[in-house]
């Protein structure tokens, strides 16, 4: 039996229905209005990982409101700006609701200086100049040597000479302990590697393959050579014995 549609039925249950519809579009616009109220404007901006940078700089550059509505904030647009400041190396931006912006900042290690112009240029791991100084002072870091002249290297840029590449990557093998004896890598060619050691000791060193097999050869080399004078050269580049030159006129006066 067909109940008709202008029944106490069919009114009820269009009833309900509308009832419905009305109450998920009441909660809709409810969210909507609640999500864009004062309760989420970002009052803090907290700034963590930054030994070097101040956090004034990094807010700046940050380029972010207070008052701003959290929900409108572009987290990932504020990293990618945070990631052009020469010190950061990376930077993780998360909302902590209801009210604060957290950043994380990574900031990059110097590993060793460049020279261009008559300033030093401090570089991280990956080539990336940090800044310009205009002396060493108490930077205890490895002089890289031999690259030429370098075009367009300043604060930011990455300095892509595979010469310079395969220093730092043989710097970075260097164990910190050892580190601080290395005064000068010569990286005219990635394949032909010169170490400057302490004691104005010239090490050549090939290319940065086998990196800890050729420190472990130069330290035999070194240790047989406590309190001589007149080294020319130790060459580890090689498998096997390290081999040690001496200068001619050493040479000479030890036979005199």
């Amino acid at each position: 039996m067909a109940v008709p549609t202008c029944s106490p039925r069919v009114y009820r249950r269009r009833r309900q229905r509308l009832r419905r519809l009305l109450l998920f579009l009441l909660a809709v616009a409810a969210c909507f209005y609640f999500i864009h109220s004062g309760f989420f404007s970002l009052t803090h901006i907290e700034i963590t990982g930054n030994e070097h940078i101040p956090a004034e700089e990094l807010e700046n550059l940050a380029a972010v409101a207070r008052g701003v509505n959290l929900w409108q904030v572009n987290t990932t647009a504020i990293a990618q700006r945070l990631a052009t400041h020469p010190l950061v190396a990376g930077a993780r931006v998360t909302r902590r609701w209801p009210r604060t912006l957290a950043i994380q900042i990574t900031e990059r290690t110097p590993l060793a200086l460049l020279v261009q112009d008559g300033a030093f240029l401090l570089v991280d791991g990956s080539g990336v100049v940090m800044e310009r100084v205009p002396r060493v002072g108490d930077l205890r870091l490895p002089l890289i040597s031999g690259l030429g002249k370098l075009e367009d290297a300043g604060p930011g840029r990455k300095v892509d000479h595979p010469g310079l590449q395969a220093a730092l990557a043989v710097v970075q093998q260097i164990p910190a302990e050892d580190r601080s004896h290395l005064q000068e890598v010569i990286a005219s060619s990635p394949l032909n590697l010169q170490l400057i050691w302490t004691g104005n000791i010239r090490v050549k060193f090939g290319d940065g393959q086998q990196v800890a097999e050729k420190l472990a050869r130069l330290q035999e080399a070194l240790q047989g050579l406590v309190g001589q004078e007149g080294i020319d050269y130790i060459d580890v580049s090689y498998a096997g014995p390290p081999v040690v030159k001496f200068k001619q006129a050493a040479k000479q006066g030890k036979k005199g």
